[in-house]
């Protein structure tokens, strides 16, 4: 007889995926920087993704405290040919990531409050990671007012 995963169980899988995709968000904005020609919007792209690598690490920690480890990153697929195209790539990643971060704190401050709040951490930081990446979005921008 079939019987459903507990929800502690099925939201350690669902954060599983959401530190590998940190850690692919991290990759993408590392490898974009490195492409980057603007030297002050390179500076910044590397900044958040040292960020992103940081919080892929935290979640690291937190799910190997309950012995779940994170999935792999996905490889990266189509970057686009231009910085706005790949820095609005990212931010909608991280827009999502952000949003799931957000989810999981919610369901896990009914199961464990400490742990939920450790997960508001990383969504406060992701959120204003969100304000600085449409920043540089907006400068890569070729049709963007000055």
């Amino acid at each position: 007889m079939w019987t459903a995963a507990p929800p502690e169980q099925r939201l350690l899988a669902e954060l599983a995926d959401i530190a590998g995709r940190h850690q692919e968000l991290a990759n993408r904005l590392a490898r974009h920087a490195e492409l980057c020609a603007y030297p002050n919007i390179a500076g910044a792209l590397s900044a958040l993704a040292a960020r992103q690598a940081e919080h892929a690490r935290t979640l690291d920690a937190l799910l190997s405290e309950r012995h779940v480890w994170s999935k792999l990153p996905r490889p990266m697929g189509a970057e686009g040919s231009s910085n706005w195209q790949r820095v609005s790539g990212d931010l909608a990643l991280l827009l999502d990531l952000s949003r799931e971060v957000n989810r999981q704190a919610l369901h896990w401050e009914g199961i464990d409050p400490a742990f939920a709040a450790r997960l508001r951490t990383i969504a406060r930081e992701d959120d204003r990671s969100l304000d600085g990446l449409r920043d540089l979005a907006a400068k890569c921008d070729p049709q963007a007012f000055d």
